[in-house]
C-alpha cells in the first residue's frame, strides 16, 4: 500500500507518496522545461576523523536518494532534475560555488556541513543565489552575520539549547554544572543557555561553571570537582572530541550526575554513540539531542526511514535527513513556484504561506526574520546493549509538543529558538 502524507498549499493540495513523488501544478509544468539543477558542496572527506566522515557519508547518501526520487518525479512531466555534488576544502568553497553556478548551471546551493556556511552565505548573498545551510548551528549566522539569501534547515544552537533546557528542567534536574570551551562559539552557547534557563524554562540553577581551553577536555582535578559538586546535570559546551575526552574523565571520576553535551553534527551519529559508550560506560550520559532520529515512527517518517534503510542498509542519520530535505525544498520552490530564477525561488521560500513537509508531523516554514526553518528537535536515548546500529538509539522525546491544544502551529514551533524581537538579523 502506498502511504500518503497530505500537505496544504496555497492554491492546491500536493501529495507526497512513498517514492517521494509530488503532484506538480499545471502552471509549473508549463513554466519549467529542460534541466533543473541544484548544487551541493560537501567538505572533503577527512582521513583522520571517522566521526566527521560518518556525517559526510550520510549526507552523500541522502543527496543520492533525493536525486533518485525527485528526478523520477520530474521525469513524469518531461523535466530533468539533477543534483550536482562537489567537495571542497573550507578555504576554496567559494571557487567551487562559482563553478557550480556558472559552469554547471545550478540555480541554488546546499552546504554548511563543514566550516563553510558563513563563506557560502556571503558569496551567495553577493550574487543573489539561494543557499540552504544543512549543518551549521551557529546562532551568529541567524543574527549579526545573517545573509538575505540564506535559509537554515539545520536547527540553530538556540533551538537545541532551548530543547535541552526544556527536557532537563521538566525532568527535575535542578542543579547544573556547565563546562564550556574558551572560544566565541561556546561563549555564545553558554550565554544563550543561561538566557533560556532564566527566561523560558524555570527552576534550574547553575552551581558550577568552568571555561577550559579547546583541545584539553577535562583534567582529573576538574572531573573530581564536578563529581563532588552535588550537580544532577553536567552540560558540556565543548566540541566533539573534547566531549569524548571529558566523558572519559568524568567516567573515571565516577560522576553521579547525568551528563549532556551540545549536539554538533558528529555527536548525532551512530558512530559517536558507539564512541560515547566506550568512553563513559559507567555513568549516565546516554541522552542526546538530535535533529532527526532513524527510529521516528510517525508523520510519514516511518516510510522515509524505511526507504533510506532499504536503499543503504543503514539508519537515516541527521545529516542524511538534512541533505534530503534541502534538495526537497529547492525542488518544491522551483516546481511549485514555476521558475528557477532567484527572485522566484527566494520569494517562494520567504512566503509565509509556503509550508514544507519535512516528516516531523507538522507543516514547517522559514522564519522571515532570520531564515530558520521552524521544526521540532528530538531527544534520543543510546542503548549500549542494542545488537545493531539501527536500535543503538531510540526516540524518547520531542520539543515542542506539536499537538498542544489551543495553540497555533507557528506558536508551537516558535517555542524553540530566537523570536523576532530578539533577532539582530537584518535580511
Amino acid at each position: 500500500m502506498i502511504a500518503r502524507t497530505w500537505m496544504r498549499r496555497v492554491t492546491f493540495v500536493a501529495v507526497t507518496v512513498a517514492l517521494g513523488c509530488t503532484i506538480i501544478p499545471a502552471e509549473a509544468q508549463d513554466a519549467l522545461e529542460g534541466t533543473v539543477r541544484v548544487g551541493v558542496i560537501l567538505p572533503e572527506p577527512p582521513g583522520d576523523d571517522p566521526l566527521q566522515a560518518a556525517v559526510i557519508e550520510a549526507a552523500e547518501h541522502g543527496i543520492v536518494m533525493a536525486q533518485e526520487e525527485f528526478a523520477f518525479n520530474a521525469e513524469m512531466f518531461g523535466i530533468t532534475f539533477e543534483v550536482v555534488t562537489s567537495t571542497a576544502p573550507a578555504d576554496d568553497v567559494t571557487a567551487t560555488a562559482q563553478t557550480l553556478v556558472e559552469d554547471e548551471g545550478v540555480f541554488a546551493l546546499i552546504g554548511g556541513l563543514g566550516s563553510d556556511a558563513q563563506a557560502l552565505g556571503d558569496w551567495a548573498e553577493e550574487r543573489g543565489v539561494p543557499f540552504i545551510n544543512i549543518g551549521d548551528s551557529s546562532d551568529s549566522l541567524r543574527n549579526d552575520a545573517c545573509a538575505a539569501t540564506t535559509f537554515h534547515v539545520a536547527p540553530s544552537a538556540a533551538m537545541y539549547l532551548d530543547a535541552m533546557a526544556g527536557w532537563y528542567v521538566r525532568a527535575g534536574f535542578r542543579r547544573w554544572y556547565i563546562v564550556q570551551a574558551d572560544n566565541a562559539e561556546s561563549a555564545e552557547q553558554y550565554d544563550r543557555l543561561m538566557w533560556s534557563l532564566e527566561n523560558r524554562f524555570f527552576g534550574a540553577e547553575e552551581i558550577g561553571h568552568k571555561v577550559v581551553a579547546p583541545g584539553t577536555g577535562i583534567d582529573a582535578a576538574l572531573a573530581d570537582e564536578i563529581a563532588n559538586s552535588r550537580a544532577d546535570l553536567v552540560v558540556l559546551l565543548l566540541d566533539t572530541q573534547d566531549q569524548l575526552a571529558a566523558l572519559t574523565a568524568l567516567n573515571q571520576a565516577a560522576t553521579p550526575a547525568t551528563v549532556a553535551g551540545f549536539p554538533y553534527n558528529e555527536t548525532q551519529t551512530r558512530a559517536f554513540f558507539d564512541a560515547l559508550i566506550e568512553a563513559a560506560p559507567d555513568i549516565a550520559a546516554n541522552f542526546r539531542a538530535s535533529a532527526w532520529e532513524a527510529t521516528l515512527d510517525a508523520y510519514g517518517a516511518r516510510e522515509l526511514n524505511a526507504r533510506y534503510r532499504q536503499r543503504w542498509d543503514e539508519p537515516m542519520q541527521p545529516s542524511a535527513w538534512a541533505a534530503f530535505v534541502g534538495v526537497k525544498i529547492f525542488y518544491e520552490a522551483a516546481f511549485f513556484g514555476g521558475s528557477t530564477e532567484s527572485e522566484s525561488v527566494l520569494g517562494y521560500l520567504e512566503n509565509p504561506q509556503s509550508v514544507f513537509d519535512v516528516w516531523k508531523g507538522i507543516g514547517t516554514s522559514f522564519r522571515p526574520w532570520n531564515g530558520q526553518l521552524r521544526q521540532p528537535v528530538y531527544l534520543v536515548e543510546i542503548d549500549a546493549s542494542a545488537p545493531d546500529p539501527f536500535t543503538r538509539a531510540l526516540l524518547v522525546g520531542e520539543l515542542p509538543a506539536i499537538y498542544l491544544p489551543g495553540t497555533e502551529p507557528l506558536e508551537r514551533l516558535d517555542q524553540l529558538g530566537d523570536l523576532e524581537d530578539a533577532s539582530t538579523c537584518s535580511r
